[in-house]
């Protein structure tokens, strides 16, 4: 009973849920529907609206083709037409006069008939017709050359009218000496003639006051600067030659009669830095020139006395600029000078050196310094990035490589300027990859270390933070032992180990030959540095982290040390601190 009541009111509710259901999908269809037919409608005169715009334009193209075709048909017919004829009326004198010597045989037979008197007349009246022919043939050849002959006589004044330019005339001492463009070149000559006058006193003519003409001359008649600098020569009172004169940088050092071994000279020491390169450019830094001209007996030098000129040396400075793993004995090497010369220009060089120093190799120069410039092409490395990897279960001051980083390649095109032999510039022109680096990973720690630092006496233990860096040894001189000592010495025999007395990550790992030596510099975390000095050799590479007791070298007496030992200094926020504090003052394994 109860299962019919409820089978009833599931089918009331069934068809309830259905009456109201009906409108609204009727509705959703019938706007389904409606878009639908908006659509194809709208597709359909698109499409309908293309094709009647197609045809347009279709037709359009047609008929603008054949227009152009019988315009051009046309024109072309006329031109013909008009060439036919212009070519019927120039030939038509000679065609009539062809027709006249044809003729002239048979008019002086039919005029034979009525006598010599007749025959003559014809041959006159044959004469004058001929005559007058002749002139219409020339008259015609005339009409169509004159427009020729003038066309040709109106280029030839254009181009000898570009030619043509105003310029001044210069008239000095009563005698024109030349034209030029601008009042300055005048000027510029009275420099030049100046110059040249060294060894004696100038003496002017009487009128040294210029006078100006504008005249219009042709190019080529425009003197050059140093041609009125000879005319201003040649109207002084002074004695003067035929020379050709040594200038440096605008500076006249003299003249010569013969030019020949000079210019030889020069060639040579150019030649010195040539290499046979077809991309190389090599000339004098300075502006150096020959020039011939008119000059003052007494600036004449012997030829010799200009070579020891130009082959002297001046004061002035060559510089060298330390690279990277340079040493005071590698530079003395490399650039070919004693090293006693190297330590007296650059006091303190065994003290301090820095990347990128400027150290002076020479305080002389050569009076001539000659520019070698060439484009080389040469691979280079790509260095490669690194991605940190944080991780708090290790504590600041942690870093370990967890992938390493590969080098990239690219192909490098620099012109590269020598100076002397000595590379000044590099200007990268082009460059191409040929393989991309790949970035290293590294995992870098984030937790907060705990330093427990001992400042306990002379027991030679501590409380968990440094330990003694040496496998043994003695204190053989504390921290202010001398003036300029900071740290502490252990001595050891040489090789002994030397570990690291904290945990850390290497910020130096240095191999030089002063000062400190070969040495290593640890970075504990939070201002804190230990420093190994005088190493014979080194275990870590900069940028290693090392555990406490790790090795991280061996004793030596590298740099400037008496006797094998390990200088150890302690470093807190940039203070030198006293190391016995921390470590004590001997080996606690003794």
């Amino acid at each position: 009973m109860e299962n019919s009541q409820n089978a009833g009111k599931k089918a009331q509710a069934n068809q309830k849920y259905t009456a109201h259901s009906r409108p609204l999908k009727g509705a959703a269809w019938n706007a389904v529907t409606e878009a639908y037919r908006f659509c194809y409608y709208t597709g359909i005169q698109l499409i309908r609206y293309f094709k009647r715009y197609k045809k347009r334009l279709f037709r359009f193209a047609v008929q603008t083709r054949l227009r152009l075709q019988l315009k051009l048909k046309k024109r072309m017919t006329l031109v013909g037409r008009k060439f036919r004829f212009s070519l019927q009326d120039a030939m038509r004198p000679y065609r009539q006069l062809q027709r006249l010597r044809q003729n002239q045989q048979e008019r002086l037979m039919m005029a034979e008939e009525f006598g010599p008197k007749a025959v003559r007349k014809e041959k006159n009246r044959i004469w004058w017709e001929s005559l007058q022919l002749v002139g219409q043939t020339l008259g015609t050849v005339f009409n169509y050359v004159a427009p020729v002959i003038s066309f040709i006589i109106l280029v030839g004044l254009i181009h000898q009218n570009t030619n043509l330019q105003f310029a001044l005339e210069v008239e000095y001492n009563d005698k024109i000496i030349g034209y030029i463009a601008k009042e300055s070149d005048f000027d510029e000559s009275e420099k030049i003639m100046q110059s040249r006058i060294v060894y004696e006193e100038y003496q002017p003519p009487l009128d040294t006051v210029p006078k100006y003409t504008l005249k219009v001359i042709d190019e080529e008649e425009l003197s050059s600067v140093n041609e009125i600098a000879d005319e201003l020569i040649a109207a002084s009172g002074n004695e003067i030659t035929e020379a050709s004169g040594l200038y440096v940088d605008g500076v006249f050092y003299g003249a010569v009669e013969n030019a020949e071994p000079i210019r030889s000279l020069l060639d040579g020491m150019l030649d010195e830095y040539r290499t046979g390169d077809e991309n190389e450019r090599v000339d004098f830094v300075q502006d150096v020139q020959l020039s011939k001209g008119l000059y003052l007996l007494s600036s004449l030098v012997e030829p010799e006395e200009m070579e020891a000129i130009l082959t002297s040396e001046v004061e002035g400075e060559v510089t060298y600029t330390v690279e990277a793993g340079d040493a005071p004995t590698l530079i003395s090497q490399k650039m070919d000078i004693p090293y006693s010369q190297l330590k007296a220009l650059n006091p303190g060089i065994e003290e301090s050196l820095l990347v990128g120093q400027k150290v002076l190799i020479s305080n002389q120069v050569n009076f001539l310094t000659v520019k070698r410039t060439v484009t080389e092409v040469y691979e280079e490395d790509i260095p490669f990035g690194t991605e940190q990897v944080v991780d708090a279960n290790y504590a600041k001051g942690y870093q370990a490589i967890r992938s390493s980083g590969v080098l990239g390649k690219r192909l490098v095109t620099a012109d590269v300027v020598y100076v002397d032999g000595m590379e000044t510039d590099r200007t990268e022109v082009d460059s191409v990859v040929l393989k991309e680096p790949v970035d290293q990973v590294m995992t870098v720690g984030t937790a907060e270390p705990i330093q427990v630092l001992s400042t306990g006496g002379s027991t030679g233990s501590n409380s968990g933070g440094f330990i003694w860096p040496v496998d043994g040894g003695y204190l053989s001189c504390g921290i202010n032992g001398y003036w300029g000592h900071t740290g502490m010495d252990i001595a050891a025999p040489r090789g002994t180990v030397i570990r690291a007395a904290a945990s850390g990550t290497v910020v130096k790992a240095v191999r030089q030959y002063y000062a400190y030596g070969i040495h290593v510099k640890i970075s504990h975390g939070n201002g804190i540095y230990t420093l190994y000095a005088h190493m014979s050799q080194l275990a870590v590479s900069y940028g290693d982290y090392v555990q406490q007791g790790q090795i991280i070298g061996y004793v030596g007496q590298t740099g400037n040390a008496y006797g094998n030992h390990c200088h150890f200094e302690i470093i807190i926020n940039g203070r030198f601190m006293d190391p016995a504090k921390y470590i004590g003052t001997y080996y606690p394994g003794r």
